[in-house]
């Protein structure tokens, strides 16, 4: 009768913890580095960036042997989400982070950038073409020299 109620009370014991939504869900875990905004999934191993800031999100597969020293110091977040990016904003609020917008800031349209490598090609084609119209004595003249 005691193991009856001993295995009733360990089956309701089980049950409960089944139900409870923390101990059903997956937990992902993240290194985040609020002085630069980034994400490094330790899962995956790969690093989850922003430079538009948080618009959009790209990511840099890397296996870190070592703490980065670059990135700054690092926070552990623990995610039910392999997107643990939807909440950056909360992110950035309570690790008191810094959000880097390199586009926002870039002075130079896309258009802007390929007339600038365009008119590079065309100063170079003019250069080796005028290269070209030395004209050069023949191979038995520069062999055997001027004939007198």
């Amino acid at each position: 009768m005691r193991q009856m109620i001993l295995l009733f009370f360990l089956s309701i014991c089980c049950m409960m913890m089944l139900s409870c939504d923390d101990a059903g869900q997956k937990k992902f875990e993240f290194f985040y580095y609020p002085e630069r905004n980034v994400y490094y999934d330790v899962t995956n191993s790969m690093y989850l960036y922003s430079l538009d800031g948080g618009t959009t999100w790209d990511s840099l597969h890397a296996k870190m042997n070592k703490d980065s020293t670059t990135l700054g110091s690092k926070e552990i977040i623990y995610s039910t989400s392999p997107g643990v990016w939807a909440d950056n904003d909360a992110h950035i609020q309570q690790y008191n982070g810094h959000i880097i917008n390199i586009t926002g800031n870039d002075s130079l349209s896309q258009n802007d950038l390929a007339a600038e490598r365009k008119a590079k090609k065309i100063k170079a084609a003019a250069t080796k073409s005028e290269k070209k119209s030395e004209k050069k004595p023949g191979f038995f003249k520069r062999l055997f020299g001027k004939k007198n």
